[in-house]
């Protein structure tokens, strides 16, 4: 009889020390852990993801020609530095024949905070988007055809800028007062 009694009696402690201790065990302390072990790993490939796409990045940035880089940062600087926009604008405009005044600068919203006017130039903000712009007005007094022979130098010209506003005042002696607003861009 103890011969028949002995595997139930088994089998009965077995099924209890699974429900009282290895059951609440598992779920309890082990199956949190392993969610939590499931999301490291899956947190730890993106991270090899990630390594692997900034080596392959810097891998191709190394292989751009030392001669490209120069010109992509003359074409695109990262900053701008206001008196010699309007320099640059002043130069443009006295080879086509158009006068200059009253220029206002105003800086985009990214860049509003921190404005440093005594250097010149305006800081950055990295944590941005790549580019940023700011908005340069100016009034341009020129006979129509200096005004057209400007905008083509404008267009032609080496920094990267946008006319985003015009308006004309009309005239009778073939003068007009032009009212301007440059859009300039620079990279962060």
């Amino acid at each position: 009889m103890i011969g028949r009694i002995m595997p139930i009696v088994l089998i009965l402690l077995a099924l209890g020390i699974f429900v009282g201790y290895i059951n609440p065990t598992y779920t309890g302390k082990i199956l949190p852990l392993q969610a939590q072990i499931k999301q490291y790993n899956s947190t730890l490939a993106a991270a090899n993801d990630f390594n692997k796409k900034e080596a392959e990045l810097a891998t191709a940035r190394n292989a751009i020609p030392a001669d490209a880089i120069s010109h992509l940062q003359a074409y695109l600087p990262d900053g701008v530095d206001n008196v010699q926009l309007i320099l640059d604008l002043n130069a443009l405009a006295a080879k086509s024949g158009v006068l200059l005044s009253n220029f206002d600068i105003k800086s985009s919203a990214s860049t509003n905070s921190g404005v440093d006017q005594s250097a010149g130039a305006l800081p950055l903000d990295p944590s941005a988007k790549p580019t940023d712009a700011i908005d340069v007005s100016v009034a341009a007094t020129a006979t129509y055809g200096a005004f057209r022979t400007f905008l083509d130098g404008v267009e032609r010209s080496l920094r990267p800028m946008d006319v985003v506003q015009m308006t004309l005042n009309d005239s009778t002696t073939g003068v007009y007062t032009y009212n301007l607003t440059f859009r300039i861009y620079w990279l962060h």
